[in-house]
């Protein structure tokens, strides 16, 4: 083989393992929840559940539900029932028609039969026994018959052995339910028997005869009842199978309006089909079939727009499907709108937020060069397919290069326009007590213009009165003053409705919007303005009981598995009032918020050694706020608001405070502080867990080794050594502190202190002491917690080594402290980060590893050469051999 056709080879193999790995993450990854993954406080299910709930707004799917507003089974076994007189029972028929196996129908098949053994289920049918009465033979006589063509449609498919449909059998029965329909007197048989005509026609293939028995004698049938429905979908697939696209989508949309049992499916065959919306909405008759018709159209529109609304409104005001839509385009603005502004409660943004500041996302350069090369490896990878096509045909390894080139430059381009960035944030001061973030100029001005538009349709419809609940539209109103924080237009678009006869479900959304109103128009939390807001968190959290847990552990997702009430109370307590109380520097009453949006099963965003506290507990509170925190949990507050608040915790394990108090006091060098909380732990197990976690590879071998004694090279890290406790090692720090204070020239008790400060950073054997996770990532990551400057850059620990060399006066500490302020030193530098800046990643990777080498501590190691550690070290650290012969 050619040498260029090897490179090509390796090429095409090591993408191809790329995108696979990617494919394998990808797939392996955790899905989100399609019913809870933005931010939502206006509840799809106050308009149209029952008959409209699968059209709901969701973006990760076709559709919201899956079930079918109704139940085929039970409609037609009702009308069983209703035939055959007040003594069948609906659920005998349904039982028998829809819910027997392949066993249970061939007993009910010759249930007729005299003497025959049956099963006692089928014994006590009332349905069976009616047939079997001589005055119902003809339906018994239906009965059997439509159990052969049941089996005979069936498709019994081996993938080993396809078998195909008996189509000339199909054809066969067809023939002969058009014979018994036409012998048949009674309308209600009649019209099943050419419902049977049709259906097998069209499972044999036979569409053209099918359409002609639907035309010919359904269509001319006078009934009511559904069969005709779905004798009118079949008809729709027909025209569809035979061309007319146009003509079987509107009639599949006729389906959709008027037989819930098909709404569904009818739904998906249209979108399916792809007809031009512009050619079948000229078949509608009628304002009503139009109104269906743009309803269709507006289901399965994610993007923000008002004309299908607006359209739907104009020709059938009273629809339901008015109500519905409008709940979408405000379900469409809560994920495109508000929850980017309320994107305040992430890692970054505590950092940041802190101190009244948010993310800005400002305007930055595309990675416009994935896009070239993505197009210059589709242009090579078609060049190299074409090439093999036309001189290599008997060599299909060049085609297969070719397309896998071509294949890669599309994903790489398909990836450009998917993943382009917004922007970088920047910060930028908001008012006192605010939870929005800034957003960029753009997405607002675009939103807010949406806003007012889908405003002005609300006052419409509440003016109008045309709807059958004319009120949601003030209510949607109020809603969408919140999300552009004008909070006093919204109270005053609230008011309007007291004394308004509204619905439960629009009772309840009242609420949660008034709740919002309340804490938006507060610029400041304080004792007054929580009791305002007492009684709607009460009512929220009896409304939240009476939902019930939500079934987080059900897969696939449902509807039904969320407590919607549930929902809106993390939502309030996460992204309204921590922010808010954040904001205005008030992290207790925060950290309290977030506990409370974990109540009931709902997360608690938690990954750490327990799951009663909320990540931003372990990361971002100090120990006086935890203090006022576990006073709170020990002395019920008078304060009304707060009281109320604090009976969350009640859930969380005393030890566990305390267990975290001592961490915390760890990182802030409290010393005897973190002694005195870590022995307040009653369960033994707990103070005495391995802090750094267990290798799960090597048997449950803790790894965690002696603090106190520091190696040349942090990796592999060492476990060996004496094993401390948070509590032991807080008593060792504890002494050592004391013997600096009491002896200022100890050397000794310094360099131990920077050694078990060092081995708590993420560098060291020992991170667990003050740190609840690990990652590779963490590595010269930027500053996000406070502890940070112990964590990430070791800078009390240099500040000690430097201590300790100053006091010192033997060669080999002073060599020791040296070399460890150079590794510290080292941690000062911040690594480039893909995310931050993709484009100058090789550029930054490039200086970073140049500043870990020109390192200053390490041109002063040279005058301890005579030092068995120097000796050591130059040995062992490539970096110091690296300067030293540079040099």
């Amino acid at each position: 083989m050619k040498t260029w056709k090897k490179l090509l080879l390796y090429f095409v193999s090591i993408t191809g393992l790329c995108l696979v790995s990617v494919a394998i993450i990808v797939a392996c990854s955790d899905e989100p929840d399609p019913y809870d993954y933005y931010t939502s406080f206006f509840h799809p299910d106050i308009q149209g559940k029952k008959d409209f709930g699968a059209f709901y707004f969701t973006d990760y799917q076709f559709t919201y539900g899956n079930e079918e507003p109704a139940s085929e089974a039970a409609i037609n076994s009702s009308e069983w029932a209703q035939y055959l007189g007040g003594k069948v029972k609906t659920t005998d028929v349904e039982k028998i028609m829809y819910h027997l196996d392949s066993a249970g129908k061939e007993g009910a098949y010759h249930f007729f039969e005299q003497d025959l053994p049956v099963a006692d289920s089928l014994v006590r049918s009332s349905f069976l026994w009616s047939l079997k009465d001589p005055v119902h033979d003809a339906a018994r006589k239906y009965y059997q018959f439509a159990i052969q063509a049941e089996l005979l449609g069936q498709s019994n498919y081996n993938y080993w052995e396809p078998a195909p449909l008996d189509t000339a059998g199909l054809k066969n029965t067809a023939n002969e339910a058009v014979q018994a329909a036409m012998a048949e007197n009674d309308s209600f048989l009649k019209l099943r028997y050419f419902y049977q005509a049709q259906k097998l026609n069209h499972y044999a293939g036979n569409f053209a005869e099918a359409k002609n028995i639907y035309e010919q004698h359904i269509a001319k049938t006078t009934s009511s009842s559904h069969i005709k429905g779905w004798a009118l979908a079949l008809k729709a697939g027909e025209d569809r199978r035979l061309g007319d696209t146009v003509q079987a989508a509107y009639l599949f949309s006729k389906v959709f309006a008027n037989y819930p049992e098909r709404r569904l499916q009818a739904y998906r065959n249209y979108h399916y089909i792809n007809a031009p919306f512009n050619e079948v909405i000229k078949l509608a008759h009628t304002p009503e079939e139009k109104a269906n018709l743009y309803a269709i159209q507006g289901f399965a529109n994610p993007e923000i727009g008002l004309d299908n609304l607006e359209e739907v409104y104009n020709n059938a005001p009273s629809s339901a499907l008015v109500g519905v839509l409008l709940v979408r385009e405000i379900n469409k603005l809560e994920e495109y709108y508000l929850t980017p502004a309320l994107n305040n409660n992430t890692d970054q943004f505590y950092s940041n937020g802190h101190l009244a500041k948010s993310e800005r996302p400002q305007p930055t350069n595309d990675k416009k060069w994935l896009i070239w090369i993505g197009l210059v490896v589709f242009v090579a990878g078609a060049v190299v397919f074409l090439v093999g096509f036309k001189g290599q045909s008997g060599k299909p390894a060049i085609k297969i290069a070719g397309g896998l080139l071509a294949l890669s430059g599309t994903i790489c381009m398909v990836w450009f326009f998917t993943h382009r960035s917004n922007g970088t944030p920047q910060s930028q001061q908001l008012p006192q007590g605010s939870f929005f973030v800034a957003l960029p100029d753009s997405l607002k001005s675009k939103y807010d213009s949406h806003i007012e538009k889908l405003r002005s349709f609300c006052t419409k419809l509440t003016s109008d009165a045309r709807y059958k609940e004319p009120q949601i539209g003030t209510l949607a109103n109020a809603y969408l003053c919140f999300m552009q924080n004008k909070p006093d237009d919204g109270i005053a678009a609230l008011k309007k409705l007291d004394g308004k006869n509204l619905s439960a479900k629009l009772g309840d959304q009242k609420q949660i919007v008034n709740l919002l109103l309340l804490a938006q128009r507060i610029k400041q939390l304080k004792g007054v303005d929580e009791a305002s807001l007492l009684p709607s968190l009460q009512w929220l959290n009896a409304k939240v009981i009476a939902g019930g847990k939500p079934r987080t552990d059900v897969y696939p997702y449902t509807p039904d598995n969320n407590n919607q009430f549930a929902i809106t109370q993390r939502n309030f307590y996460t992204y309204v009032l921590a922010p808010a109380y954040l904001r205005q520097g008030d992290t207790a009453r925060a950290a309290l918020a977030m506990l409370n949006s974990g109540r009931n099963g709902m997360a608690a965003n938690n990954l750490y050694i327990n799951q009663d506290m909320p990540d931003f507990w372990f990361n971002f509170v100090h120990s006086p706020q935890l203090k006022q925190l576990i006073d709170w949990k020990t002395n019920r507050p008078a304060n009304q608001f707060l009281a109320f608040l604090s009976k969350e915790l009640n859930r969380v394990n005393t030890d566990n405070l305390y267990e975290l108090l001592g961490t915390i006091e760890l990182r802030e060098h409290q010393y005897p502080e973190a002694v005195t909380a870590f022995q307040q732990i009653k369960n033994k197990k707990l103070i005495n867990k391995a802090y750094n976690g267990q290798d799960y590879y090597s048997d449950g071998e803790s790894n965690q080794g002696d603090p106190f004694v520091v190696d040349i090279n942090d990796y592999p890290k060492n476990f060996a050594g004496k094993r401390y406790t948070k509590l032991t090692f807080a008593q060792k720090m504890a002494e050592l502190w004391r013997q600096t204070q009491t002896q200022p020239q100890n050397a000794a008790a310094y360099y131990q202190m920077a050694n078990g400060l060092y081995n708590t950073s993420t560098y060291g054997n020992s991170w667990g002491l003050i740190a609840y996770t690990w990652s590779a990532t963490d590595v010269g990551r930027k500053l996000l917690y406070y502890y940070d400057g112990d964590y990430i850059k070791a800078s009390k620990a240099k500040q000690y080594y430097l201590k300790a060399f100053e006091l010192s006066e033997d060669p080999e500490i002073k060599a020791k402290c040296t070399f460890m302020a150079a590794k510290c030193e080292q941690k000062e530098h911040e690594a480039p980060s893909y995310g931050d800046n993709y484009e100058t990643y090789d550029k930054l990777e490039k200086l970073y590893t140049k500043q870990l080498r020109q390192n200053s501590y390490f041109k002063e190691m040279k005058q301890y050469k005579s030092t068995a550690f120097y000796q050591k070290a130059v040995n062992e650290c490539s970096y110091l051999s690296d300067f030293i012969k540079s040099k």
